[in-house]
């Protein structure tokens, strides 16, 4: 049984969806009323690809759509559906790796890494102490797992291709509906993960080697996460699923600076180091936004329950 009200809430949405199990990949262009189709021709994979994780490929298995990144009619490139399990959070590190955190169903809790092209994982991080929603990756290769542990946040560090951490962090955040959020490194290469628990999102930040989680505290009002990435310059953007926005906070301040609005952002989302976003919508889409856009510039719609993104380098 997976513990995690957002899979149980998602998994409900796309139940409204008619059909969605059998339908291709489409897009919908800004100011179009309706959707278009995308050949099911694999599409070469040349520039940015963009990830898009699928809880619900099949009944209890779930699978990646690969798409062209190009913020316009984007072209499918391929489905990834071994060592997927259920995915949420992923990550793309600066060799091209994607990393995926799969949460139990049909297959047992696991983060699976991917080398580019890949459609098979060439290794498996199976030794985990809970349910992991979100993964990221430090300069140094070290994978970084965001856990649900007993409705408490947990991450376990763990060195390049080992099952063994070397450190584990309690972020500090327990409670009703816990859910793990987002991860992201600031430019000081501190660690922030965002947390939700008792209906509401906390986020804290662990600096490197740490095990202690130090609240930001954040003006989080209508903002609810679960998703959270930061660019080069340090802006924090933090997704909301209640208000269907992205609120964007400048370094070092406590209130957001502007937000990002017709941004459905039940799931997780990726922020490119120039300030692009990728927000997964928890039921059918994903939205893209250019460098400091107010309004995604394209929504991909993969008919599909998208719970995590993470765009190539």
């Amino acid at each position: 049984m997976v513990n995690s009200h957002r899979a149980a809430a998602a998994a409900v949405a796309l139940a409204l969806l008619p059909g969605c199990a059998a339908t291709a990949p489409s897009y919908l262009s800004p100011g179009s009323t309706g959707l278009q189709s995308i050949s099911r021709t694999s599409a070469p994979a040349t520039g940015r690809v963009l990830y898009i994780a699928d809880i619900d490929g099949q009944p209890g298995v779930g699978q990646i759509h690969v798409y062209q990144a190009t913020m316009q009619k984007p072209q499918w490139i391929r489905d990834i559906t071994s060592g997927t399990g259920r995915p949420f959070g992923m990550w793309v590190d600066d060799r091209n790796y994607l990393y995926v955190a799969n949460i139990t169903n049909k297959y047992p809790a696991a983060v699976t890494i991917f080398k580019p092209g890949a459609s098979t994982p060439f290794y498996t991080i199976s030794k985990l102490k809970g349910q992991p929603e979100a993964v990221a990756v430090d300069a140094a290769h070290n994978v970084y797992v965001n856990e649900n542990v007993a409705d408490a946040g947990i991450v376990e560090v763990f060195p390049p291709n080992s099952n063994t951490p070397v450190r584990e962090i309690n972020t500090g955040i327990s409670g009703y509906a816990f859910s793990p959020g987002g991860l992201a490194f600031d430019p000081k290469g501190n660690l922030i993960a965002g947390e939700q628990a008792l209906l509401k999102l906390h986020v804290v930040k662990i600096a490197p080697g740490s095990t202690k989680a130090t609240a930001l505290n954040l003006d989080l009002t209508n903002v609810n996460g679960p998703g959270l990435g930061i660019d080069k310059a340090g802006n924090l953007y933090i997704g909301s699923s209640v208000s269907a926005q992205i609120a964007v906070y400048p370094p070092g301040q406590l209130r957001p600076s502007r937000f990002i609005s017709q941004a459905g952002a039940y799931g997780f989302l990726t922020v490119t180091p120039e300030g692009s976003v990728y927000a997964a919508s928890g039921q059918s889409s994903v939205a893209e936004i250019p460098p400091g856009g107010n309004t995604p510039a394209n929504t991909v719609q993969c008919m599909c329950s998208a719970q995590g993104t993470a765009v190539s380098h």
